[in-house]
């Protein structure tokens, strides 16, 4: 009968074959390993952050009024019944739902979000997790959903900008060929974590 091993710093291991146990637990402790968790980990906490950029501060930023003596005013009468009426106890949940309503994302992305960002908080609270136990490993669908969403909102926001002129000087612009600066940088981050991870064999 397999003995279980027992557990490590609230880690459940349970009844299995403690030798390959052993290696797979000794593939994630690798430094490799831990260097391309450490960079996923990362990369889904930039996209999150810029998604809530996009989402919360953009949303709220088309209600800009202008200046006055020196202090940034919105229409916050408008942002409320447009916007936070939509969820009026979660405003980003509430910014979701008007970009659903603008066709920036459909209502299957504005949910998904709520998976993304649980995932999220486990990477940011329980990342040790991921490093020594191999029983998990960090959710790369969320993350390529994440992108995916995130990619869509800042679509929406540049076709926005073209529709006020901002790029009237560069004649007809193709929305698919305008990169935002902010996407430009995460996609360098994106590809230096690539080129880190080991070589498959």
């Amino acid at each position: 009968m397999t003995e279980p091993i027992p557990d490590t710093e609230g880690v459940k291991i349970g009844n299995r074959d403690p030798e390959a146990y052993r290696r797979r637990l000794e593939a994630k402790l690798e430094p490799n390993a831990i260097r391309a968790t450490l960079g996923f980990a990362g990369l889904y906490q930039m996209t999150h952050e810029m998604i809530k950029v996009a989402v919360l501060d953009e949303v709220h930023e088309f209600y800009w009024r202008g200046i006055e003596r020196g202090t940034t005013v919105y229409d916050e009468s408008r942002y409320a019944d447009d916007v936070l009426a939509k969820a009026p106890k979660d405003r980003f949940r509430a910014s979701l739902l008007w970009l659903v309503e603008g066709d920036a994302i459909t209502l299957d992305e504005a949910d998904r979000l709520d998976d993304i960002y649980a995932h999220r908080h486990e990477l940011s609270h329980e990342l040790i997790k991921y490093i020594v136990d191999p029983d998990f490993e960090p959710d790369v669908e969320l993350l390529t959903d994440a992108l995916a969403i995130l990619r869509a909102i800042r679509r929406f926001w540049t076709s926005v900008e073209k529709d006020i002129g901002s790029f009237e000087e560069f004649g007809d612009v193709d929305l698919d060929e305008v990169t935002p600066l902010s996407l430009a940088v995460l996609q360098m981050c994106i590809d230096a974590y690539l080129a880190g991870l080991p070589a498959s064999e």
